[in-house]
């Protein structure tokens, strides 16, 4: 199981909403890269990066010049998501040092531009499913799909997804504990390598996602709790 550390991108600063609201956010850090330099130190394999303004706004307003020094900065593994929503953002994205993309919203508004980036670039592809209710919510969760999370996973598979980022909305930025049997029931219906986002307090969190293992969980997303000190990260990356 990989343990990778998030930073949330808005207006250029590292920050955390809760429940993805707006209205509720904290600044971490003013200047992003200082986190890049200490997760170098700690050996993280992947950082999951979201640009929040481009979720927001569809990329209008973006962080993609920032998300590009801090791919060329890091040491590891970089994950991107946020407002790519089309071929040539993909493209774009990608034509930065980072590995992978994470895609949520495309799939559901424009599949036509979602069959060609998989047809491209698939195996650079997380499928991100943002559930709240047992529905599939979208643009920067800002918008219900009416999809049942299942039925869209299964549906994703056809099109050569293999690893999804399921974020529990109730859950994030609460710091509540994670709900395991969530992502059992979502690893073992779907047989895809599921990350889990939302709700991760503390170690006991983390040794309860491993136990998922199993399952198929393949790792989890850590990002309050980091910043908030409940969770020591170096212990999460020893377990």
């Amino acid at each position: 199981m990989i343990v990778i550390p998030a930073i949330d991108l808005l207006e250029g600063k590292a920050v955390r909403l809760i429940k993805g609201r707006k209205d509720n956010i904290t600044v971490y850090r003013d200047n992003p890269l200082e986190l890049v330099s200490e997760f170098n130190e700690l050996g993280v394999k992947r950082i999951h990066v979201v640009d929040l303004d481009a979720a927001f706004t569809g990329g209008e307003k973006n962080n993609r010049e920032l998300i590009k020094k801090i791919a060329e900065l890091s040491r590891c593994e970089i994950e991107v998501g946020g407002g790519i929503r089309s071929f040539s953002d993909a493209e774009r994205v990608l034509g930065y040092p980072v590995d992978r993309i994470v895609i949520g919203t495309m799939p559901i508004v424009n599949r036509s531009e979602f069959e060609k980036v998989m047809a491209t670039f698939g195996d650079r592809v997380i499928l991100g499913v943002d559930v709240e209710g047992n529905f599939v919510r979208i643009s920067g969760w800002q918008e219900n799909s009416e999809l049942n999370h299942i039925d869209f996973l299964l549906a994703m598979k056809g099109y050569g997804v293999r690893e999804t980022i399921v974020t529990d909305i109730s859950r994030d930025g609460t710091l509540a504990g994670v709900n395991v049997e969530f992502y059992k029931d979502i690893a073992v219906k779907t047989e895809l390598d599921v990350i889990v986002s939302g709700g991760i307090r503390d170690i006991d969190d983390i040794k309860a996602v491993k136990g998922l293992e199993p399952f198929g969980v393949k790792g989890v997303i850590v990002g309050k709790a980091f910043y908030e000190g409940t969770l020591d990260l170096k212990e999460a990356l020893e377990v």
